[in-house]
């Protein structure tokens, strides 16, 4: 049996290409000409720009994500926590359960603090959390992960920064060409309303 889709992908192609003007068309106006070439001055314009500004970006992100990893990670540690007690409300409605966790601290101190918990979780059981100097209870530290996903949005929103100019003057000058192709239409409609001597 012969697949369709490459046909389909043909028309697809052959649609797009007629959509953006590059086929050859005796019926194209100069209106038209005109805003074809704007429309690709614009690509080119947004394909010098948009490398370099997403890939210097996308660096610097990086960087700066590597240096908060080191600086978090000096200043975080890893400790286990145990379940010292277990607290349930219920409203009703819904059954809330809290955990509070009991740890030690980095200068020896006993910390403790109180935290949502899951139905299923018993006195004494242990769990890894995080804890800055002080021997608080903090959030992760910033991992390889966080500092990829940055960059690759922080070189994202690069690319999408150099696209407005050219999007802008193009944009500008469709909604001029526009405005040309309605008064043609009205003056090619004008002289169709005009009545015929002899």
């Amino acid at each position: 049996m012969i697949s369709l889709r490459p046909r389909r992908a043909r028309a697809a192609l052959l649609r797009l290409r007629r959509r953006l003007g590059f086929e050859p068309n005796a019926l194209r106006r100069e209106v038209d000409r005109r805003q074809r070439a704007v429309g690709v001055g614009a690509a080119a314009v947004f394909a010098v720009l948009a490398p370099p500004a997403c890939a210097g970006v996308a660096c610097a992100a990086y960087a700066a994500g590597v240096r908060a990893e080191h600086a978090e990670s000096a200043e975080h540690h890893r400790l286990t926590a145990h379940v010292s007690g277990i607290e349930k409300q219920d409203n009703g409605e819904q059954r809330y359960t809290y955990a509070r966790l009991s740890w030690t601290a980095p200068d020896g101190a006993t910390r403790s603090a109180v935290i949502a918990a899951g139905r299923t979780t018993r006195l004494g059981a242990t769990v890894p959390i995080w804890v800055d100097e002080r021997g608080a209870m903090s959030r992760r530290p910033q991992g390889r992960t966080d500092t990829v996903a940055g960059a690759v949005f922080a070189g994202a929103g690069a690319a999408g920064a150099a696209a407005l100019p050219p999007l802008a003057v193009y944009l500008l000058v469709r909604r001029r060409c526009d405005r040309d192709r309605a008064a043609m239409w009205d003056t090619a409609w004008a002289r169709l309303d005009r009545p015929h001597i002899g």
